[in-house]
């Protein structure tokens, strides 16, 4: 079982900074830095790429807290629509993720990137993607944000046995943290392997939506407190969705040979 910690904060000219805060700014920095240094391989410029990167990132942002508004939160919507533009307020990873993913689509597009352009350039994010969520969901897990239900489990944190915690019980910041170093790892060792330059475009992409998209549809079973729609949450609805999708994709490049 995992130990217990407090939120990390340290006081600055009288500013208490919380590690949160740090490390949200780290996984942005995490997932530029990646990209950026990368883009060069598929025939993107270096300058073309942050900007394509960090305008990705403030309309996830945007869309994280707009999503977790509407989905998670809709009745502070009825009784305060401002609510709505407090964009700095409470965010959804899975908001922001699939916000950014689009909003990086639309400006590429314009900025007459081609469709192999595209998915190679997607394929760049997303190999970055499984070290940013593990550095942000560190936060979340130092946090203690996401608690889920009691368990004695191996990888359940000892919370002292008091309210709002009322002992042992799962943290999922922490439980996605591990996952998301898990499929870091494996796209480090596919990235060595020797048919890496076979790979059709896209091949990144899909694979980081096979393999966190079922493991996060099973862990929100695992959540308290969280809205729900016939059952699932709505992060279950859109990953369950999006990791479909990504298998059919796989099977079909399968059978084409790896062609695009």
């Amino acid at each position: 079982m995992f130990p217990y910690f407090e939120h990390p904060t340290i006081t600055v000219f009288g500013y208490t900074l919380q590690a949160f805060r740090v490390l949200v700014l780290a996984a942005i920095a995490v997932q530029v830095e990646l990209t950026v240094r990368r883009a060069p391989r598929v025939g993107i410029a270096r300058e073309v790429a942050s900007s394509l990167v960090i305008w990705a990132t403030l309309i996830g942002l945007v869309s994280a807290h707009v999503f977790d508004v509407l989905a998670y939160r809709p009745e502070v919507l009825r009784s305060d629509p401002l609510e709505l533009l407090r964009v700095w307020g409470e965010l959804s990873s899975t908001g922001g993720m699939l916000g950014g993913l689009a909003g990086l689509f639309w400006i590429a597009r314009r900025r007459g990137l081609s469709g192999v352009q595209l998915a190679r350039f997607f394929d760049l994010v997303m190999f970055a993607l499984p070290f940013t969520l593990a550095v942000g969901r560190l936060g979340c897990a130092l946090q203690h944000d996401h608690l889920g239900i009691p368990s004695t489990s191996v990888f359940a944190v000892r919370f002292p046995d008091a309210p709002p915690w009322n002992g042992p019980r799962f943290d999922l910041g922490l439980l996605e943290t591990l996952l998301c170093v898990a499929i870091g790892l494996a796209f480090l060792a596919l990235e060595r392997a020797k048919a890496a330059q076979l790979r059709p475009p896209g091949f990144h992409f899909a694979l980081f939506f096979a393999l966190y998209g079922p493991a996060r549809f099973a862990l929100d079973f695992l959540r308290v407190g969280e809205a729900r729609y016939v059952g699932l949450t709505p992060a279950q609805w859109l990953m369950a969705s999006a990791a479909l999708a990504a298998f059919a994709w796989l099977a079909r490049a399968a059978r084409r040979g790896g062609a695009p």
